[in-house]
């Protein structure tokens, strides 16, 4: 019995299920004041995405992860929440890109192991394969849980290809203003999306 292809997996009858991987970003305007907007802009000119490290994104260990979410389109606006998007203290904001998941499992991007910090430590994970590991942990104090992200990492830097998918961004106008961006300093593009999808279309009740 051979082994069903990738195209040949039930994406299309399982709504749970999805082709793409997504990586969102947000501001960093308390660091650099850079905008999120201008961040994915910058995401794209240089075709890759930086990888995130202990000190600002929770990574474990010392190698910087580039994280993405295993989550379909329908979904992001669980995601996209008033408590996780919020500009002054934002987890994400409504911009980012979408890789399918064919070419970020070539490039390293795999599932995350979500365990406590015991069974981490009983598990002995090597210090550079930290990366990997997203705390889950039930205690009387309450959860630590992210499975809802479903979370996928690729260690360091992660190189986008010539074209993705698609790119994400808040409203329709800047839909059309990135569209006018990427027609019109095309070769300073390293990545450029097949799409500029507004997230205020795709998840309904986000604020504009």
């Amino acid at each position: 019995m051979s082994l069903p292809k990738f195209d040949d997996l039930p994406f299309n009858s399982r709504p749970d299920l999805s082709p793409y991987l997504i990586h969102l970003t947000k501001n960093s305007a308390k660091d650099d004041g850079i905008s999120a907007y201008e961040n994915l802009v910058s995401i794209l000119i240089e075709g890759e995405i930086l990888g995130s490290t202990t000190g600002k994104g929770m990574i474990k260990g010392n190698r910087p992860a580039a994280c993405f979410m295993d989550v379909p389109l329908s979904s992001l606006k669980y995601v996209l929440t008033p408590e996780n998007s919020d500009p002054q203290k934002p987890r994400y904001e409504p911009y980012g890109i979408a890789v399918t998941k064919r070419f970020g499992y070539k490039k390293g991007c795999r599932p995350v192991l979500y365990l406590s910090n015991d069974e981490t430590k009983k598990l002995a994970i090597p210090s550079d394969e930290l990366w990997r590991v997203v705390r889950f942990e039930v205690s009387t104090k309450g959860w630590v849980s992210w499975l809802h992200e479903r979370e996928w990492r690729c260690p360091g830097p992660f190189p986008l290809p010539k074209s993705i998918q698609a790119a994400f961004v808040r409203n329709t106008d800047e839909a059309s203003r990135l569209t006018k961006l990427l027609a019109k300093r095309r070769a300073e593009f390293r990545c450029i999306p097949k799409s500029v999808i507004p997230m205020t279309v795709l998840c309904q009740g986000l604020l504009k």
